[in-house]
């Protein structure tokens, strides 16, 4: 029986946010669909959808970009972002942060997060084992 949730590795990143976000949507009461990226989530708001496989951090800007250009994207201004994390061992987490100051705490390179600093900016973290 696989531990994991999600599909490790690039190129599923999709599929994986997709079933995260099914997940969440099961899991945490009052959550509600915008679209495929975005949920809102009383008292929170409206936040940005990711999902990470990653064991040491997320992934939170792109690369080939000004790294302190900020609020490029529509979901930029919605100030949370909604990440959920598979461990690899059969839990996974819903962290509930805001996006801007994950920007200065970029250490994987120039656009990753280590989880320990996502952790401390968090509003929320919900730990689960899905079946």
């Amino acid at each position: 029986m696989a531990k994991t949730f999600l599909q490790s590795g690039n190129g599923h990143q999709l599929a994986n946010r997709r079933k995260a976000m099914a997940f969440a949507l099961v899991n945490l009461e009052g959550a509600s669909a915008v679209d495929d990226a975005t949920l809102d989530f009383p008292p929170y708001g409206r936040c940005r959808f990711a999902a990470y496989t990653d064991e040491e951090g997320a992934m939170i800007s792109t690369p080939g970009r000004d790294d302190n250009a900020f609020g490029s994207q529509a979901w930029h201004h919605l100030d949370k972002i909604m990440m959920f994390r598979d461990f690899g061992d059969g839990r996974c987490a819903i962290y509930i942060c805001p996006i801007k100051p994950l920007f200065s705490m970029r250490t994987i390179g120039h656009h990753g997060v280590r989880w320990p600093d996502i952790q401390k900016l968090s509003d929320t973290i919900k730990v689960y084992r899905p079946a």
